[in-house]
Order: C-alpha cells, then structure tokens, then sequence
C-alpha cells in the first residue's frame, strides 16, 4: 500500500466533524474551491464517474418570496425528467435552493431505497452558499440555515460517498432550463 493510500484511509476514518475540519484547513492552505471545483466528502478514494448525480437550483420570485426550485436526477448515466417544486411562504433564495435540493435527495433516497448505501453521488448547483455551507467552508449563522444544512447533511450521510461540484450558471441552465 502507497503512502497517500494510507494517509487517504487515515483521513477516511477519521470522524466527520474531524475530516471536514481537515479539508477546510487543506482548502485554506491550497486554494478555496471555485466554481466546477469539487469536494470529496465520505471515502478515501473516489473510483470513476458518481453512480448518481443530482442538479439542483432554487429561487424566489422577490427576495424574500415565492420560493420554487427544480432538480434532474442521473442514476448511472440515465437522465430523469426534470421535476419542478413551488413551496409556500416567503423565503430567501438561498432557503429555496436548499428546499429543492432536499427534496431531490429524499426523491433519490426513495428510489434507491436499501441501495443507497452503497451509491456514490454527485451533487451539482450553481448556488455557493449551499455548496460551501454543506461542505463545511462557510458557516451557517442563521438558525433556520442551520437546520437546512444539517438536514441536507443528514440525507447525504446516507451515500456511500458524495462529491458536492459548484457549477456554473450556464451548466445549470443548460440541464434545467431555468
């Protein structure tokens, strides 16, 4: 076994909030994550393509508003149909796209179902406080902001491993057509 498969393992084995402490302070020393850069989270080694990729985006029609969102599910290389979501009560963009990416990974978790555990996926959006609050390099200071990232950290403990990817707009638009 090569040293940086052992460091690799050493680092995978450490406990979550420990891990992610490491790769902000490695972000920190080699670069922050900029948009089509990505983040590992969950193993040592992240063999090939994601079995599973989501695309996500939310918004709200004023800011705070009607808060709506879309998401397409990839599940190994098949597109799924892009599903729309409108969700009540005024609220950031920023609550919206955390609102529509949650219910794309609960909508994943459903169609895995007991194979979801050994699934690795890859999660792309264009918004970077979501990327960067679930990744662990932005704090969430709001208590409601908080609870999303928490339970959107929650649904992806549930992959075998995850790669979270901030996109560029235009990518975005490119799957989602909005």
């Amino acid at each position: 076994m090569s040293a940086v498969q052992q460091i690799l393992e050493a680092i995978a084995a450490l406990p979550e909030a420990e891990r992610s402490d490491l790769l902000s302070r490695l972000r920190e020393l080699y670069g922050a994550a900029s948009p089509g850069k990505q983040l590992t989270l969950g193993l040592a080694e992240w063999e090939g393509r994601a079995d599973c990729r989501v695309v996500f985006d939310g918004g709200s029609q004023g800011n705070p508003g009607a808060g709506y969102g879309s998401y397409a599910l990839f599940d190994h290389g098949n597109r799924g149909e892009v599903t729309r979501a409108s969700f009540p009560g005024a609220l950031t963009n920023n609550e919206a796209e955390y609102l529509i990416l949650l219910e794309a990974l609960r909508a994943l978790l459903a169609r895995l179902g007991a194979q979801a555990g050994a699934t690795t996926v890859e999660v792309r959006g264009d918004s970077s406080l979501v990327i960067e609050q679930v990744r662990g390099k932005w704090k969430a200071k709001d208590e409601r902001m908080r609870a999303l990232r928490d339970e959107a950290r929650g649904l992806l403990s549930q992959f075998k491993a995850v790669r979270l990817v901030q996109q560029p707009r235009a990518d975005t638009l490119r799957v989602l057509g909005h």
